[in-house]
């Protein structure tokens, strides 16, 4: 399954309905179709945007409505969804009926799909979820495509509705016993796999956690090392299945170093990595396909958390190579994430002064640009990046040359060739 566009009416900043489209393998562009320019990663989409604009509800209520009629039992606990207005606190004129709506389209496969005999199913269905609100109580309410066989999003040992979503919170419980934790409040796999994107602090599934017990699945095996160093590139930490105690190491320049002290940036990428080859072989489990060949959504916020520049620049194509049949949904605030792929990828969220979310056609090639070039572009609309107090200083002098002062004018050249920082 994959997300083709959904529609959020009424949620959090979202008032009026605004709909997003998204980028999938299986998308057909050209003649007929709104975006006729191809991208050359076709599974990813990135969101940006300034703080609070609503990049975050957007992968909730992806996940949300992935979860179908499900949804209802499922005991999830985001926070609140219906919008209020932040001036009075009170309902707006839609949210006098303290009703809010997200609605998604998905592009299905197979056991997705109710065949009926001698007709053909469509490939593709809707999934709506609408909220609302009794005092201080949000409860959800489901509307969907009857062709859709939603008896398959109540199991979780199948490839089917294959969705994982990462908060930026998300956090990595290095114990064994993390399986078990208190802190999978559900129990129900599906849940599991969106619940970070909702619950800040939400543990991860550790490495040590599942994959000592594949060691005798040699081709299982060597997907899951193939696959943790295809998503990691080359230059890093090289993973090889070798354990030392009860963790597993990475090896770098002959040196091996347990995954529990591996530095933040590592941790904090290898822990969703791993977390989602979890749950692909979680849905693999009855399936002959290969992990690399399941087809699903995925979702995680702040993509750039912690991550080395380099890394940052590199690290979306790795992924999209080395998981070609998952959507990527990131949000980001990193130019260097944003360089590092083609307009046709990206999604600008904007806020007006109602605190209403918009959502602005991106068209502007920022594919290679240098990072300040695209701090300074429409995506992130800066007009320099230069500290606050440098610009106070160099409007002082260039007002002074422009009237004259010719040590100003001197000044202000030799300002502008070179830094400051002793000075600040």
């Amino acid at each position: 399954m994959f997300v083709e566009s959904i529609s959020l009416e009424n949620i959090r900043t979202f008032a009026a309905e605004k709909t997003l489209k998204f980028n999938h393998p299986d998308r057909q562009y050209g003649q007929g179709h709104e975006c006729e320019v191809t991208p050359s990663l076709k599974n990813i989409n990135l969101l940006f945007g300034e703080n609070a604009c609503g990049k975050t509800t957007l992968l909730e209520a992806v996940a949300l409505a992935a979860l179908g009629p499900s949804v209802i039992e499922s005991r999830i606990a985001p926070r609140p969804l219906i919008r209020f207005s932040p001036a009075t606190r009170k309902p707006s004129s839609l949210e006098k009926k303290k009703v809010g709506r997200m609605r998604a389209t998905f592009a299905l496969h197979d056991a997705e799909v109710k065949h009926q005999q001698g007709e053909s199913s469509p490939t593709n269905g809707f999934s709506e979820i609408s909220v609302s609100q009794k005092g201080e109580l949000e409860s959800f309410h489901f509307m969907g495509s009857a062709h859709i066989n939603w008896d398959e999003v109540y199991r979780s040992r199948n490839d089917s509705f294959f969705v994982v979503a990462y908060g930026a919170t998300r956090r990595v419980d290095s114990t064994a016993e993390r399986m078990h934790s208190k802190s999978r409040r559900s129990g129900f796999a599906r849940v599991e796999r969106v619940e970070s994107i909702v619950e800040e602090g939400y543990p991860v599934v550790s490495l040590p956690a599942w994959f000592s017990s594949h060691k005798k699945n040699s081709s299982r095996w060597k997907q899951v090392v193939d696959l943790i160093n295809g998503a990691l590139g080359r230059g890093h930490f090289v993973f090889e299945g070798n354990r030392s105690n009860d963790d597993f190491v990475f090896s770098q320049g002959g040196m091996e170093i347990p995954f529990r002290s591996l530095s933040d940036g590592y941790k904090a990428f290898l822990g969703w990595v791993t977390d989602l080859l979890f749950h692909l072989d979680l849905a693999c489990e009855r399936s002959e396909l290969r992990l690399d060949e399941v087809s699903g959504i995925v979702m995680v916020d702040e993509i750039d958390l912690h991550l080395h520049p380099t890394w940052q620049m590199e690290v979306i194509g790795h992924l999209s190579k080395t998981f070609p049949r998952l959507q990527f949904i990131f949000t980001s605030h990193s130019p260097l994430i944003a360089g590092s792929v083609e307009w046709m990828n990206i999604t600008r969220l904007r806020l007006d002064r109602q605190h209403r979310t918009g959502i602005d056609p991106f068209e502007q090639p920022i594919h290679g640009l240098d990072a300040d070039q695209i701090l300074v572009s429409d995506l992130f609309g800066l007009k320099t990046t230069r500290a606050a107090a440098k610009n106070r200083q160099l409007d002082e002098l260039t007002r002074r040359a422009r009237a004259g002062d010719d040590e100003a004018a001197k000044q202000l050249i030799a300002e502008l060739a070179r830094g400051t920082e002793g000075e600040l």
